[in-house]
């Protein structure tokens, strides 16, 4: 096909992952449906017509492949991309991913409650503690009171901060290489074929504010980065063995 031909890479993009998806698939979706090929236009044309009531014109369209598509107005290909999102929200797979996000700003957000609660209770506390050494007779049972209230909100957040941590689990894969403040990620279907390492670098102080900066290497540095992740890898192994 030449260019004028193709889909744009990004609608391909869209769509084979939306496949995958469905489609429950482990493998990279690019190799079953690659981004210029009429494979995964076929492929939303079938569950289209096995699942939803699409125009005949709009299946004959996908039937034919890169052409066909190229021949639909706008309003049919966004009901064909309404039809594979509606068919991808329906999936296990995404509806965790969704659920899963959710119960994140919620944990996210007890912990920033609980540290406001905490910080204003230890600031009430410390007047207290003023008044005391001024002289003034001090109200143990408030004191007591507020202390409690301090151990509550920590066990508050965390439970918050256990729960985040395990939906992080959930979704990551473990990384190739950590060290303080830096990881390094395999990554699998979900990217541009050139980019499959990227570095992560985050606050360990406070990993609350979601500010974690991410670095992707070109093919090149990919190379250079793989050789130091297998270099360094093999040489922990030789360390722990002589322990």
């Amino acid at each position: 096909l030449t260019q004028l031909e193709e889909v744009s890479s990004v609608v391909a993009n869209v769509h084979i992952n939306l496949l995958s998806i469905i489609e429950n698939g482990k493998d990279n979706p690019f190799d079953k449906y690659p981004r210029h090929g009429d494979e995964w236009i076929r492929k939303v044309g079938e569950y289209i017509s096995l699942t939803f009531h699409a125009e005949d014109f709009t299946l004959q369209c996908l039937n034919q492949g890169v052409s066909g598509y190229r021949s639909l107005n706008p309003s049919c290909k966004l009901e064909v991309l309404n039809c594979l999102c509606d068919e991808a929200l329906s999936c296990e797979k995404l509806r965790t991913c969704i659920d899963n996000k959710d119960r994140k700003c919620v944990a996210t957000q007890e912990i920033k409650a609980a540290t406001r609660k905490q910080k204003e209770l230890k600031r009430r506390y410390d007047d207290m503690t003023k008044t005391i050494e001024g002289g003034d007779t001090a109200n143990n049972e408030e004191a007591n009171d507020i202390l409690s209230q301090i151990k509550e909100a920590e066990e508050v957040k965390q439970a918050a901060q256990n729960e985040l941590e395990m939906l992080k689990r959930v979704h990551r894969t473990t990384p190739v290489m950590e060290d303080k403040g830096v990881k390094y990620w395999k990554l699998g279907s979900y990217c541009n074929c050139n980019i499959s390492i990227m570095r992560q670098e985050f606050d360990e102080e406070n990993r609350t504010k979601n500010k974690d900066m991410w670095f992707m290497f070109t093919e090149d540095e990919h190379k250079v980065v793989e050789d130091h992740v297998t270099t360094r890898s093999r040489r922990l192994r030789r360390n722990h063995n002589w322990v």
